[in-house]
């Protein structure tokens, strides 16, 4: 072979394997954005930090996911009319930059918070239910503390973890948990899960949906029952057990065909809360008795109680609630629902309209006479809008404890409807983080004294 012939020859295998090299790298670059590897997660992190640096445009960073247009209502508490109670306000939500819950005093001062970080509290990507390009394209949904101070809480579609005082990760569970987990009155926690399974797979699993949609994925809500150890202790259809409560009617009746469904619209249901109904309550419901459970429906908006033991259900509301979420029992032998009220076209690029209607409000319902009376959110100093999520706690006296989740507020009534604590979740001047869940714990409720943690 001449010289010539020799160089030409190694440049072409140069090239080759250039070309074999710089295929591989982008074929292992879209495994790795795609299945979470390095380096996928670190380089959309900066490419979205250096974009939103370079232009000040939110939407190109994934906090776009939590963040909302402020309405000017201030920062932190802007309303206490209560003082220093000793009480401490738990919020979960986007806070610092980053998904957390944290405790607060009447004050606003932050007394704990615990960083919510998914990819720290599931490390391996290979095991993760959740494929997600950053732990920012999560939020958490459904929150509480016990009485130790701990922190027991949802990814949403993505895990239930229990945290310490500190912030150890105490245990996981590793499902597609979401929206709402309550304590059980008989120990553990009611909380909500999701099941995916291929219609081709299992075609009388759920007719008609799986019949007529063979190649289409199916999302089946269901109930779950844990220990406080986060063990499974059983876990029911939520769809089954309409259908099996003669109430096809309502879960066929927004007329989907699944079999033409997009990817994202292909949930049976939309359950949003499963709450229990407390012993202490139970009286002043004469269609009911303690321990029955109170069900959300959102795209159905649908209301039942069932029984959890033969799982019958008790008793269902359709409306005057649209797209609502999180039925409370209430003393009174009422429900109490967060009505939305308003439909997700007031979200263009999931970022709300500023000049929206106000409309969110609580409405609660007599179920013997399916009579109904709105809360509150109908007079001055009551606005509110969440387009999606929400939630509200029933407090001993009559009032409430309201997530404001578009808003980015929590609001503390008395017994006769006034605000009298109010705090905004001012991420700058334009903006609100979004706040998904609120409780408010007073001074004795935690068993011990709060020490301090060690230094990272």
């Amino acid at each position: 072979m001449s010289q010539t012939s020799d160089k030409i020859a190694r440049r072409v295998f140069l090239l080759c394997l250039l070309l074999a090299i710089f295929g591989a790298g982008f074929l292992y670059g879209a495994l790795a954005m795609r299945k979470d590897l390095f380096p996928g997660p670190q380089v959309e992190l900066a490419y979205d930090t250096l974009s939103t640096l370079g232009n000040n445009d939110l939407t190109s960073h994934p906090r776009r996911h939590h963040l909302q247009p402020s309405l000017g209502r201030g920062a932190g508490v802007v309303r206490n009319e209560i003082g220093d109670d000793g009480a401490l306000v738990f919020m979960a939500g986007f806070f610092d930059d980053e998904n957390q819950a944290r405790l607060v005093r009447r004050d606003g001062s932050v007394m704990r918070k615990w960083t919510l970080d998914y990819f720290g509290t599931f490390p391996d990507a290979g095991t993760r239910v959740c494929d997600l390009a950053s732990t920012l394209h999560v939020d958490q949904h459904g929150a509480l503390m016990t009485s130790r101070g701990e922190v027991v809480f949802n990814y949403e579609y993505c895990g239930t973890v229990k945290l310490s005082p500190c912030g150890e990760v105490l245990w996981t569970l590793n499902e597609r948990t979401h929206h709402s987990i309550v304590p059980a009155a008989a120990g553990g926690y009611w909380l909500l899960n999701r099941q995916r399974w291929v219609a081709a797979d299992a075609p009388e699993r759920m007719p008609p949906f799986s019949s007529s949609a063979t190649g289409q994925e199916i999302k089946e809500d269901t109930i779950l029952r844990i220990t406080e150890d986060g063990e499974i202790l059983k876990e029911v259809s939520i769809p089954r057990l309409l259908r099996d409560g003669h109430l096809e009617a309502l879960l066929t009746a927004n007329g989907e065909d699944f079999s033409r469904h997009s990817a994202d619209r292909d949930e049976l249901v939309h359950s949003n809360k499963v709450a229990e109904l407390p012993a202490a309550y139970a009286s002043a419901y004469p269609l009911f008795e303690a321990g029955d459970l109170v069900l959300s429906m959102r795209d159905l908006n649908l209301v039942v109680v069932v029984d959890p033991d033969n799982w019958d259900v008790k008793w269902h509301q359709t409306g005057p609630w649209i797209r609502q979420h999180d039925p409370e029992f209430r003393p009174d032998g009422r429900i109490s629902v967060f009505n939305n009220n308003m439909y997700r076209t007031v979200y263009p690029d999931e970022v709300l309209e500023p000049d929206a209607p106000r409309v969110t409000n609580i409405t609660a319902v007599e179920p013997v006479s399916g009579e109904t009376e709105v809360l509150f959110g109908e007079t001055p100093g009551q606005e509110m809008l969440s387009a999606i999520r929400g939630q509200h706690e029933i407090l001993p006296e009559g009032g409430m404890v309201i997530a404001e989740f578009d808003g980015g507020r929590v609001l503390q009534t008395n017994a006769a409807g006034d605000v009298v604590w109010e705090y905004v979740n001012a991420f700058d001047d334009s903006h609100v983080g979004e706040i998904t869940d609120a409780k408010i714990y007073p001074s004795d409720y935690f068993e011990t004294a709060w020490e301090p943690c060690p230094a990272p």
